[in-house]
């Protein structure tokens, strides 16, 4: 059923304008100005937004260039009762599909969201055309031809078309939100949102106000109401990594909302419908969990209708040489590096990789940026591959502080090649700011 957005100061305006479209079949929801229309717009998938012109704060011009800059792609309809032909042909240049002057007659309103939902799904049918012709987050970015990941990949190819949740399974560094988004890029949702969310990186408060949003004013500073995750994510997948973290006060919410498809944001009494496929990941053995009393048993079986397991990269084979030439490709493209010579193969694939196919990526980046010819050589690579028997007889020798030392010099260089810029680098990186700071301490880094 399409979903509408209708945006207007005036009362009146908002509930007649509702109740047309209402009974014309619409889902209907509705802003009393911008800056919440913003914020809806921005955290829900709507097939047309009603905004009009003239209101208190943001306008409607203010408004849909917020909205392009965010990538809405929401068809936008500008509605005035002070409509000029400058003032439409600005709309147009902004990306407004049409334009209409109140007061409108019901039909006439009828045929505009109409024909701009037709464009709207048309536009949406074309691009996915294009992902289809032009795959990205596919099975093709697992790289890998070993038994084990052939596995991975015809248990993907089951999964992503079916219906139900997806427990993603395996150590850390795996590739386990590259599974999610190979499900969500082979599954009927592929053309709408893939929102990741690392529940490790935050506390239960945050945590819970990610997920599911609030209303404005449930907390000090909540001066706007703001969506989660779970509603920004609805006609797509939800991708919960690490859900083995998860507070179990929060696991009884969570299970409710896949149990129903409804959301309830903190501070409001009614819930929301969101239409979500959730697909977690844990490097955990949840089973334990729940006999720990750690983690609820009806979760962790609502999550388990389809299991995909990552397997670590010492069960991999021949995958190894495919993984260093692609990392390779990827960061020696425009510095020189094309190739691994015969004395850092031999070390690289002597070594175990506790940290498996991310800790190699990252030794393969640190390596390229301090290689000094087009061949990468022992020299390049960083202490725990080079001399591995050293590290176990050291008093830091375990496989905790080899991972560390590994994470160090990734932040390190990652640092450098953004001068310093923590938020570039925690983006490169893949982590929230916070979390960078985090381990920024962590490892005696100075910012």
């Amino acid at each position: 059923m399409p979903r509408i957005l209708v945006i207007d100061d005036d009362d009146a305006v908002r509930e007649s304008t509702g109740r047309i479209l209402r009974t014309a079949g619409y889902m209907v929801e509705s802003a009393a100005g911008g800056d919440d229309g913003f914020v809806l717009a921005r955290g829900s998938a709507f097939d047309v937004i009603l905004c009009d012109m003239r209101m208190p704060g943001l306008s409607g011009l203010d408004l849909l260039r917020k909205l392009r800059e965010s990538r809405v792609d929401s068809a936008f309809i500008i509605m005035t009762a002070f409509g000029t032909v400058d003032t439409a042909v600005e709309a147009m240049k902004l990306g407004a599909v049409d334009f209409v002057q109140k007061p409108f007659f019901r039909e006439e309103l009828l045929m505009r969201v109409r024909a701009a939902g037709d464009r709207r799904q048309l536009a949406r049918q074309v691009d996915l055309l294009q992902r289809h012709i032009r795959p990205s987050g596919s099975l093709e970015a697992l790289i890998g031809t070993s038994p084990a990941m052939a596995q991975v990949k015809d248990w993907i190819r089951r999964a992503a078309p079916a219906p139900g949740t997806v427990l993603i399974t395996g150590e850390t560094g795996t590739g386990k939100e590259l599974a999610a988004r190979a499900i969500h890029a082979g599954s009927p949702r592929c053309d709408r949102p893939f929102v990741a969310l690392n529940c490790a990186a935050l506390t239960e408060s945050l945590l819970e106000n990610e997920l599911f949003g609030h209303a404005r004013g449930a907390f000090t500073g909540a001066s706007a109401p703001r969506p989660g995750l779970i509603e920004h994510a609805s006609g797509g997948t939800l991708f919960l990594d690490e859900i083995g973290t998860m507070p179990k006060t929060l696991q009884a919410k969570l299970l409710r909302a896949v149990d129903t498809g409804e959301v309830r944001r903190i501070g409001e009494n009614d819930s929301r419908r969101a239409d979500v496929r959730f697909v977690a990941a844990t490097n955990v053995d949840l089973k334990s969990a729940i006999a720990a009393g750690e983690f609820r048993s009806d979760l962790y079986y609502r999550l388990h209708v389809h299991r995909v397991h990552m397997p670590p990269l010492r069960e991999r084979g021949g995958d190894l040489r495919l993984l260093v030439d692609s990392f390779l490709e990827r960061y020696g493209a425009g510095t020189g590096v094309d190739r691994c010579g015969d004395d850092a193969w031999t070390l690289l694939s002597a070594y175990e990789y506790p940290g498996n196919v991310r800790q190699l990526e990252h030794i393969i980046q640190r390596a390229v940026a301090i290689a000094q010819g087009p061949e990468l050589t022992s020299e390049d690579l960083p202490e725990e591959v080079v001399a591995p028997q050293a590290l176990l007889a050291a008093p830091d020798s375990s496989v905790a502080a080899a991972r560390e030392r590994a994470d160090r010099d990734t932040i390190t260089a990652t640092l450098a090649r953004h001068s310093g810029e923590i938020g570039a680098a925690a983006r490169e990186l893949q982590v929230s700011r916070t979390t960078m700071w985090r381990m920024m301490k962590k490892y005696g880094i100075d910012g």
